[in-house]
Formats: structure tokens, C-alpha cells, sequence
């Protein structure tokens, strides 16, 4: 079973950092280089509510002029905080205690994290107003704002946890709450833009502490072509691909211009409400994906071209 120490904290933050692979590239949240100080500075504060030791100097007032980052800052030095006093508590009242008397305890490092959780959610609440929450809006359908995104991941690893459950199980459920949700593409609104981001952020650090707690896998076999796990030993190919999908308006332009990047021609038949698609492309797997990130195509056929 994985433990919170200071080498799980190393990996996590290192995950985070890692632009060659990214989380969760589907997102395109990439760490600007504010967002990158700021999780050098959440690993240290982390690294310190460990060791049970004083928390590094805040930074220099003005160096972090971002909100999301500001954000994500604040976050993280909650997390921290309620993982430290948690610790805290925790060993204070299992000092002394028989080795029968520890039978059924829940896992310490899960108990800190759901704290730090919920810490964290507390320090976002009343950022950033967003207009899909002001007077007049139907905002109990909109997207969540990254402080309620939060509040829903602390609370389900709260639940888990008074159930006994260990890190990688609270870890899961907290990234998959704060990673669901999701509409596609940016909002028009630069409130809810800053929103998005922030919970971009708060999503890719709980994902990376996810994968992160995972038990080891056992060893690849390698697959007849002898690839191993993420290898694609295959040559690439020019694609035709072509589908339907039931799309409005905005969401047919907001669909070609992300196909744009990896297309060489994109053609679209505005048919009724099932839109026909014809796409050219030597990516045929971004653009897949990309597709169904706005629903599930239908009569999707791909092809070599001549």
C-alpha cells in the first residue's frame, strides 16, 4: 500500500511538471511558468507538513500576479495546512496505543489527504464571481466553479475515508469528482475563464496524485509486434475519416476549429440535425479523440488514402 511520504510528494509534483507527458493533455492546460513556482512552492509545503516542520517563507509579495496561479497557491498551502495539523492529531492520539487497539484505524495518510482536501476547498471558496452564478442565470446547470469542483472532491474523500479506505482509493475518488463535468471548449465569459483554468488546475494536481498512489503494475508481456505498454511500433498513415454527429451550430465551429490543428481538410454537410463530416489527416488518433470529447459520432468510418 502506497504511504504519504516525502517520496510520494517528489513523484507527484515531478508528474505535474513533466511536459512530455502531460496529465491530462486533453485538457491543453500546460503549468505557465507562474503555475510552475507555485507548485515548486506546494511541494514545499507539503515536504514540511511531512516532516512536521515550519512551512517555507511565503513568496515575494507581487510574484505571483496570475489569479489562476494565486489560486492554485492558495489551494495547494491549504492542502498543507490541514494535512499538517491533521498529522498532528492523528499521532497524538494513536501515541500509546496498543497494537490491538490500532486494528480497524483508517489509513493515516488518507485520513490527511481528505483534510487537506477539504482545506483546500475552503481557501477557494469567493475568488472569482462567475456569471453563470450572478441574478437571472439557471446557474445550478451550469459548469462547477473550481471551489464547488473542490468542495465535491473533499467531501467524496471524506466519505471514503471514515469507511476505511486507503490512499489510492481517496486519491481516485477525489480526481475523478473534480475531472467530471467538463464542457467542451473555453467560456466566453473572462470570470468563467479563470474558473476554468483554476479548476484545471486543481484537476491536474488530484490527477497526478492518483496515478501517482497506484500500486505497481506487474511486467508487461509485449504484444505480437513486441511493443510494450504506450508504444506504437506502426508507421503513420494518411486517413480519410468520416462520420455524423448530432451538433448545433457553435458546437460545429468550435469542433472544426480544433480538427484545424490536425487536418489537412475538413469539409462539413450541415444535414438536418445529423451533420455528415469529411476529414483528411495524417493524426487519425488526435482527431478521434477529439471527436468524441463532443459526443459519440456516428457511422465513423476511416480509411488509407491512395
Amino acid at each position: 500500500m502506497t504511504s504519504f511520504d516525502a517520496d510520494l510528494v517528489r513523484r507527484w509534483f515531478s508528474r505535474l511538471r513533466d511536459v512530455e507527458q502531460p496529465v491530462m493533455p486533453h485538457w491543453g492546460i500546460v503549468p505557465t511558468r507562474q503555475e510552475e513556482i507555485v507548485l515548486v512552492d506546494g511541494e514545499a509545503q507539503l515536504r514540511a507538513a511531512l516532516d512536521d516542520d515550519e512551512f517555507p517563507l511565503a513568496l515575494p509579495p507581487g510574484a505571483i500576479t496570475e489569479v489562476p496561479a494565486l489560486m492554485l497557491q492558495r489551494y495547494l498551502h491549504a492542502l498543507a495546512a490541514g494535512m499538517a495539523s491533521t498529522r498532528r492529531v492523528f499521532a497524538a492520539t494513536i501515541d500509546g496505543l496498543l497494537d490491538e487497539a490500532l486494528e480497524g484505524v483508517p489509513d493515516s495518510g488518507a485520513m490527511e489527504l481528505a483534510a487537506g482536501l477539504n482545506a483546500g476547498a475552503a481557501a477557494l471558496l469567493g475568488e472569482v464571481r462567475s456569471s453563470a452564478y450572478a441574478a437571472g442565470q439557471e446557474w445550478r446547470h451550469a459548469e462547477p466553479t473550481a471551489a464547488e469542483s473542490a468542495r465535491q472532491a473533499g467531501v467524496a474523500a471524506a466519505e471514503l475515508v471514515v469507511d476505511g479506505a486507503d490512499l489510492h482509493d481517496v486519491a481516485d475518488a477525489a480526481a475523478g469528482v473534480a475531472m467530471s463535468g467538463w464542457r467542451i471548449g473555453l467560456p466566453g465569459d473572462p470570470a468563467d475563464r479563470i474558473e476554468y483554468r483554476a479548476r484545471g488546475l486543481v484537476g491536474l494536481v488530484l490527477a497526478a496524485l492518483e496515478i501517482q498512489t497506484r500500486a505497481p503494475e506487474p511486467p508487461a508481456v509485449p504484444a505480437s509486434c513486441g511493443a510494450l505498454p504506450g508504444q506504437n511500433l506502426g508507421h503513420p498513415f494518411v486517413a480519410e475519416i468520416t462520420f455524423s454527429m448530432g451538433l448545433e451550430a457553435p458546437d460545429i465551429r468550435a469542433l472544426t476549429d480544433d480538427l484545424d490543428q490536425y487536418c489537412t481538410e475538413i469539409t462539413v454537410w450541415p444535414t438536418g440535425q445529423w451533420p455528415q463530416f469529411h476529414l483528411h489527416t495524417d493524426r487519425a488518433g488526435e482527431v478521434v479523440g477529439q471527436i468524441y470529447a463532443y459526443g459519440t459520432p456516428f457511422d465513423l468510418l476511416i480509411s488509407e488514402r491512395d
